[in-house]
């Protein structure tokens, strides 16, 4: 839904980094505390609904926006670090919704690893590899009137902490397995698994193969494919129900569950801002018919 005129007239939607800048857990507080925030709160504000479906998982995230006098007056301040910050968080968030939107039950989850004698000397050599790896199977796929697999990966290299290179390929079936092991001459502790979606998709996989941002740590993808899809709604959550919320988040997954009724709660945080009293809840759900599908596979 699109806000009103007078919503555009009087807000300004700015999108900055709300999830960095509500950075305090609102269950470290105590009820009183929670209280006398929810009193103090003097900024002119209005709170968007922002959505974003990524294969069976939507994520709802509510913050505030502003006038445009607040907005100028309490600004926050860019920094190389905090925008570095940014940065790697919102690639990591955009690597688990790509995940989640392309790749289900039906696709593999390759691990590729060197040998001593075949270990490349550079991130960049690394990756010619995989590229040559992908090549194989799409030749093979080619002959068998397949089109170009679909595909994400991660190469992973740490010196510091003795990880040393290699790449988490997520990538579709079409070719056996046994094919595609034999198709990787550079290690022989190739790993290929059949993905293992559960209730947050995957989401899990998605965490393990991004962790620790630190070190030489960078993600590829094909090309074509599918993006989340992000909405905004101006109009679903009043300022009554984020004040419920915040004072009783048993309400969360009331509001949610009623909000989007195809949907099932799965968890939540809020956290608030010090300076301005502000609250930002970001919420995890699911589609209802996650159950009856999660356990079948195409026969392929």
């Amino acid at each position: 839904m699109r806000p009103n005129k007078s919503t555009k007239k009087k807000y300004t939607d700015k999108e900055y980094d709300y999830e960095s800048l509500y950075d305090t857990p609102i269950n470290q507080l105590e009820e009183k505390e929670i209280e006398n925030l929810l009193k103090t709160n003097s900024i002119d504000h209005h709170y968007v609904a922002k959505t974003i479906r990524h294969g069976n998982q939507f994520d709802v995230e509510l913050y505030p926006l502003f006038s445009k006098q607040d907005f100028q007056r309490w600004k926050p301040k860019k920094t190389k670090k905090a925008q570095r910050n940014l940065n790697e968080k919102n690639a990591k968030k955009r690597l688990i919704r790509l995940i989640n939107e392309n790749f289900t039950i039906d696709d593999w989850a390759i691990h590729l690893t060197y040998s001593n004698q075949n270990r490349p000397s550079t991130i960049e050599k690394a990756e010619k590899e995989v590229y040559k790896y992908i090549r194989k199977i799409n030749y093979r796929r080619k002959k068998m009137g397949l089109p170009n697999a679909k595909w994400i990966y991660v190469t992973e290299y740490d010196p510091q902490k003795k990880i040393k290179v290699h790449h988490h390929l997520l990538m579709e079936k079409g070719i056996d397995r046994k094919v595609m092991k034999d198709l990787w001459t550079n290690g022989t502790r190739t790993e290929i698994k059949e993905l293992e979606p559960d209730e947050y998709g995957l989401t899990g996989l998605a965490n393990y193969i991004s962790k620790d941002p630190k070190g030489k740590k960078r993600w590829k993808s094909s090309k074509g494919l599918k993006q989340p899809r992000e909405r905004k709604s101006y109009t679903s959550f009043s300022k009554k129900k984020i004040r419920n919320m915040i004072a009783d988040d048993t309400n969360v997954s009331i509001y949610m569950n009623s909000n989007y009724k195809s949907k099932t709660y799965l968890d939540h945080e809020i956290r608030y801002n010090k300076v301005n009293h502000m609250y930002y809840i970001y919420v995890r759900m699911r589609n209802k018919d996650f159950t009856k599908k999660k356990n079948v596979r195409r026969n392929i």
